[in-house]
Parts: C-alpha cells; sequence; structure tokens
C-alpha cells in the first residue's frame, strides 16, 4: 500500500520547538494512524517525507534510522520504508545492557516469567484446541530427535511455550515471552544462569519429558495439575550466585 499525505500534512503543523527527528516520528505515526495502515504497508519516502516537513533529506534518515531501530519500520534497499508488525524487539537490547551493569536484574525478570507462564494455564486449557495441540506433540516429537542427536534444544523449548501459549490471543504476552527467552540465552551465554540441569541426555529425556507431562495434563483439562507442573518445570532453573 502507498501512501500520499501531501495533501493531509504539511510543516506548519509540526512547527514550533520539536526537534527534526520528534517531527519525522510524529508524521510517521499521524501516517499510520490516518490511513491505517498494516503491517507490511509501505510508508512515503525519505524525499517526500522531507519535502512535506520542509526539513533537510538527512534529518529524515536519522530520524527512521531510529525508528528502525526499535523495531518499528524496516528500511528495504530500492523498497523504501516498510512498517513493520507489532514487536518488543527493542526492549531485548535494554535488558543485555541493563544485565551488564546490574547482573541482579535477571532474579526480576525470572520471577515476572514464572508468574506469567505458570498463572496463564487455565487460559490456555481453556482456549487451546485440537490443532494446536497436535502443533504442540509434533514439536515434541522434534524435540526428541535433537537430545537423541545430542543438539541444542533451546530453540525448540521456546517454540514449545509459544506455540502453547499463542491460542490465548495476547500477541503483547507473547511478545514479553519471545523478551525472556531471548534475555536469558544471553544471561546464560554470559554464566548469570545456570541451568540446574547438565546437557546429559538421560536428564534432557527427562525435561523433555516434563513438557509432554503439561501437554497431557492440558489435553486432560486439569487446570490445577497443568500449572503445578509448570511450577515444578521452574525450579528445574536455578539462578547462578555469580553475581
Amino acid at each position: 500500500m502507498n501512501v500520499d499525505l501531501s495533501r493531509h500534512i504539511g510543516s506548519s503543523e509540526y512547527s514550533g520547538k520539536m526537534s527534526n527527528t520528534a517531527m519525522v516520528k510524529d508524521y510517521i505515526k499521524e501516517c499510520i494512524v490516518r490511513e491505517r495502515l498494516k503491517p507490511g504497508d509501505k510508508l512515503p519516502c525519505e524525499g517526500q517525507i522531507a519535502e512535506d516537513l520542509g526539513i533537510g533529506r538527512n534529518s529524515v534518515r536519522e530520524a527512521t534510522r531510529a525508528l528502525e531501530s526499535i523495531g518499528l519500520i524496516e528500511i528495504k534497499q530500492g523498497v523504501g520504508l516498510i512498517l513493520r508488525s507489532f514487536n518488543l524487539d527493542a526492549i531485548v537490547d535494554i535488558f543485555s545492557y541493563g544485565f551488564a551493569m546490574d547482573k541482579s536484574m535477571i532474579f526480576d525478570l525470572y520471577e515476572i516469567r514464572k508468574m506469567i507462564e505458570c498463572t496463564i494455564m487455565p487460559a490456555v486449557i481453556d482456549k487451546i484446541n485440537d490443532i494446536t495441540i497436535s502443533k504442540c506433540e509434533l514439536i515434541l516429537a522434534e524435540w526428541a530427535f535433537l537430545v537423541q542427536q545430542g543438539s541444542p534444544v533451546h530453540d525448540i523449548d521456546r517454540k514449545f511455550h509459544d506455540t502453547l501459549y499463542r491460542p490465548v490471543g495476547n500477541e503483547l504476552l507473547i511478545g514479553l515471552c519471545g523478551i525472556f527467552w531471548a534475555a536469558f540465552k544471553q544471561a546464560e551465554q554470559s554464566g548469570v544462569i545456570v541451568r540446574y540441569f547438565p546437557q546429559d541426555k538421560a536428564v534432557a529425556l527427562t525435561v523433555l519429558e516434563e513438557h509432554r507431562a503439561i501437554l497431557e495434563a492440558i489435553k486432560q483439562k486439569d487446570k490445577e495439575k497443568a500449572t503445578m507442573l509448570m511450577e515444578k518445570h521452574f525450579r528445574k532453573i536455578e539462578l547462578g550466585q555469580n553475581i
């Protein structure tokens, strides 16, 4: 979708004490709202934005790079500015700097993740369907194969949880879970978090069976058991003391 806001937006609307970067950000926000843009739609080009606002292209480019860095838009060579779907990518980078300054932040993040993923079990059971259950079963089968091969399972673990929560229909929840996974992976790599279990096939299979048990409780519509099993799963993650 191409957008022409030149008849709607002019530099007079953005006069005053606003910086050029702020003007461009407000222009693009207005564009998204006024034209009801959706992810994948094309925004006005940098030249058009500069002309409409009466500012230099370098100022526009600086602002669009800032918007790209926080995940709002994508700049495609030869295409232009594309609106991205809602995401929380920028927060992962913020956490990485936060851990570097204060490693104790991981404790707070861990508690938030545990509370969310344990308390959401009843909602998952209320809304999950047979298609999602089948997807989870296929993920567990792939997980078992990776364990037998001695391959890393971090990504398949995340895929299982993401798929399980998707029927709840809360995109912010999925985004937050994505932040947790990315942040914890960074923390593990830096030694802030130590997994309770070693990279041993027998123990890895036990962890896999814990996930099978969670899914089985969900299939049985047993909210109390599913919540209890998820809490038990989280107790297998131990936060390191090297803070």
